[in-house]
């Protein structure tokens, strides 16, 4: 009983190791992990509700496995390529056409739920802007009534 925890131990470590060994390979892995930081953190901001949480998330971590899925086999790919030339072009293009349906699919899904809150903040953001605008403007236009 005692030896389970040790070796749950040693392969968590092991799992985090092979994610640490991607993140550090591979740049579209990396852009994706800090999106879904990004993503994550906005489901946790806005109230989107839990359904929708829950949806962003799981689109997160199946993009990012996805992500680990497609360099897995390029790798192993490319060892075997070294040997074996026929179709292996094949098989990575369409093993990085699938990642690529799941990012498109993955944002699609994040616009389509995040768009009310990034219009609100654009809106927000405007009218902000222009209030800004016209709070300089009078406070130029009475700096000249002063100087007279």
């Amino acid at each position: 009983m005692s030896r389970l925890p040790e070796k749950f131990l040693r392969s968590l470590k092991t799992a985090i190791k092979g994610i640490v060994r991607v993140y550090k390979s591979e740049l579209s892995f990396r852009i994706q992990f800090w999106f879904g930081v990004i993503v994550i953190t906005q489901t946790l901001y806005w109230p989107i509700g839990e359904i929708k949480q829950l949806i962003l998330m799981l689109l997160v971590f199946l993009m990012l496995i996805s992500e680990i899925i497609n360099t897995t086999f390029e790798k192993a790919f490319d060892e075997i390529e070294k040997r074996y030339h026929s179709r292996i072009g094949y098989l990575k293009d369409i093993l990085a056409g699938s990642a690529l349906i799941m990012a498109i699919g993955s944002a699609s899904i994040g616009l389509i739920i995040f768009w009310p809150y990034i219009i609100d903040v654009i809106l927000f953001s405007f009218i902000e802007l222009i209030l800004i605008i016209i709070l300089l403007y009078l406070v130029r236009e009475v700096k000249k009534i002063m100087k007279k």
